[in-house]
């Protein structure tokens, strides 16, 4: 199931803009216009432990994380989607 929740990321990476931490438990994903409801879907179907929750408007994602340490492997995660 490994390769499915990669591919959930992956599939948005291009609709992806920048990725910043603010505070220790909570990212913030900036999309393409319109696009932070389709990056909020592949975060609930990617499965993530790091992932406790997210809310998309329209070009921002606002993605909850337990922890400092959760919150960098989940950008390291979503980096690694990135390249792929």
């Amino acid at each position: 199931a490994v390769d499915q929740n990669e591919d959930a990321i992956s599939a948005v990476t291009d609709l992806l803009r920048s990725t910043r931490a603010a505070g220790p438990n909570l990212l913030v994903v900036k999309t393409a216009v319109g696009a932070a409801q389709r990056v909020a879907l592949a975060f609930d179907r990617c499965n993530w432990p790091e992932v406790i929750g997210n809310i998309g408007g329209d070009d921002t994602v606002f993605v909850a994380t337990e922890s400092g340490s959760a919150q960098k492997n989940l950008i390291n995660k979503i980096e690694r989607s990135a390249r792929s």
